[in-house]
């Protein structure tokens, strides 16, 4: 599923947290010793959840749930554009080029995107400018 690709990329500090729990912490004595039993608790918890069709850390609420998987048709049309590639500066010089320098041609978004990474590139010749002088 897409969704669970989504899912994924924003919950991706659920996903270290059994390596940072896996951290070895020094006894009184000198010994080593692991903390493998949570990470044993809430990979059993993430298998759980996977195997009810839920989506795994995504709850926030202190006695919530986390929220289920599903289908595609349910989600709202905005959610699958998260994963389309933005279009690059090149990209946007291009399509004004091709309309002869007509914006109004383009989406409002395309616009907005356009002068955001114009802007950006000027920005970081400005800095590069006063390090250098």
């Amino acid at each position: 599923h897409v969704v669970m690709v989504l899912v994924q990329r924003l919950a991706c500090r659920s996903v270290m947290t059994p390596f940072l729990r896996m951290a070895k912490k020094k006894e009184a004595k000198g010994a080593v010793k692991e903390k493998a039993p949570a990470v044993f608790q809430e990979t059993a918890a993430r298998d759980k959840a996977i195997a009810e069709g839920r989506l795994f850390g995504i709850n926030y609420k202190k006695n919530g749930e986390d929220p289920k998987v599903m289908p595609d048709e349910e989600y709202p049309d905005w959610l699958w554009k998260l994963l389309e590639p933005k279009k690059s500066l090149q990209e946007l010089e291009r399509e004004i080029q091709a309309a002869d320098g007509d914006i109004e041609k383009m989406s409002l978004d395309d616009v907005k995107r356009y002068y955001d990474l114009s802007r950006r590139v000027k920005i970081k010749a400005n800095n590069e400018a006063r390090k250098e002088g």
